[in-house]
Formats: structure tokens, C-alpha cells, sequence
């Protein structure tokens, strides 16, 4: 069995939705995500946060994991609990109400798919 050794990827989301990983998962591949976190990053202002995934098996159908949540100001919540993956052509993306309020940070790791 391969070993796979877990990576961590961070972002500042913008008012428009974008594209959180660098690339979506890769052909042949499953994408295991062991967390994903919001955080603002405004010292006064609580700030709404987005995160969704699309299922590029279904027309890239937009999948919610968190809609518009509510972040405190200089707190973090997490947009997912416990673990999930995505598969080949799947994509993360995300906004934040303010530009630059929301960093998302991600931890995850790339398998082959069986």
C-alpha cells in the first residue's frame, strides 16, 4: 500500500467565487481532504464565508459545504467535520462577503483512484 504524506494549501477569498485548490482533482486520481477551515482575517469585522465543491460526474453540479456562514471577527470555523474526497475533474471553490476577510486553509492528500 502507498504511503501518501498529507499537504496543506491555503487561500484569501474574493466577493467572487473562485477556484480554492490550484487545480481540479486529476484524472486517475482521488482527492482526499482531512480538513478544511475558514478563518477571518479582519481584526473588527465578522465576515460571511462560502465553500462549496463541484461534481464534474454531474454537470459540475454546486455542492454546499458551508453557505454564507457567518466567521467572527479573528475566529476560524470549520467547513467540514470529519473527512471527505472528490473525485477525477472535481473542483473546490469559495467567496468570502469581503474581499481578502476569509483565508481557507485545506489539508488534503491525492491517491489513485481503484
Amino acid at each position: 500500500m502507498a504511503r501518501t504524506t498529507p499537504k496543506t494549501f491555503g487561500i484569501e477569498l474574493t466577493t467572487s467565487s473562485q477556484r480554492i485548490m490550484a487545480d481540479v482533482v486529476p484524472t486517475g486520481k482521488v482527492r482526499h481532504f482531512t480538513m478544511i477551515q475558514c478563518t477571518s482575517i479582519d481584526a473588527s469585522n465578522d465576515a460571511l464565508a462560502t465553500v462549496r465543491w463541484l461534481n464534474a460526474s454531474h454537470s459540475n453540479a454546486v455542492n454546499p459545504l458551508l453557505s454564507q456562514a457567518t466567521v467572527t471577527a479573528k475566529d476560524v470555523i470549520p467547513a467540514i467535520v470529519g473527512a471527505f474526497s472528490l473525485e477525477a475533474g472535481d473542483d473546490l471553490t469559495g467567496l468570502a462577503s469581503a474581499n481578502g476577510d476569509i483565508h481557507v486553509t485545506v489539508v488534503y492528500y491525492d491517491e489513485d483512484a481503484v
